[in-house]
């Protein structure tokens, strides 16, 4: 039962190369997508290409960062990864994990990094959360995040752990890129991904031209 999730996420999420037909079309006009780049480095070293990407919706007062609603992200390509068709609201980035080696590592992000990832949604947006670099720490072999978690990452571990394995990291902020251009860059990867559907007017038109980017 411990591999179900995971492996939905395998071939809903990532297992192709395009995004799958069902995401191409907004279910309406609110409709939006939120996404991030990101890679997590373990023993200082290693960048690891997440194979997933957990978001949470936050519901609460603005300086709550915890919530029920998680989302795993329904489109995962290279560095990127997109919820497609959220509902407009406030979002931010709680875990991830990637896998090698038939084993899963997963990484349960810190305040630091929640509360540097938030967005508001706009209806029929297209929000960008930055570009983000995250350190695995892993201090205890046993009850890592039990041992040396904070509040959030507590909580998301909490509500997580039933559907995942293998090793667990407190994932720490390493960097976080949110600048005019790295959204520019990413947008224009974006519009690559999302090239075959109808989600291509709403990136086209956050696009700047270069000359307009600082």
């Amino acid at each position: 039962m411990k591999y179900l999730l995971p492996l939905i996420f395998i071939f809903t999420a990532f297992g192709c190369n395009t995004l799958p037909k069902n995401l191409r079309t907004p279910y309406s006009a609110e409709s939006a997508v939120v996404g991030v780049s990101i890679r997590t480095v373990t023993l200082k070293i290693f960048k690891n290409r997440q194979h997933a990407v957990y978001f949470v919706k936050l519901e609460g007062p603005e300086d709550e960062l915890t919530g029920s609603r998680v989302l795993p992200a329904n489109f995962v390509k290279g560095d990127y990864a997109y919820l497609v068709n959220a509902a407009p609201g406030r979002y931010a980035a709680v875990a991830s994990l990637f896998y090698q080696t038939e084993n899963s590592y997963n990484s349960f992000f810190d305040r630091k990094i929640i509360e540097s990832t938030v967005v508001n949604v706009e209806p029929g947006g297209f929000s960008f959360m930055g570009s983000l670099s995250v350190e695995n720490r892993q201090k205890d072999i046993y009850q890592n995040i039990e041992k040396n978690g904070d509040r959030e990452q507590l909580h998301f571990y909490n509500i997580l752990k039933p559907v995942m394995y293998g090793v667990f990291y407190t994932g720490s902020l390493m960097d976080i890129d949110r600048s005019p251009r790295a959204e520019q860059a990413f947008l224009a990867t974006a519009k690559d991904h999302f090239k075959d559907s109808d989600w291509l007017p709403h990136i086209t038109k956050r696009i700047e031209p270069p000359e307009n980017v600082r």
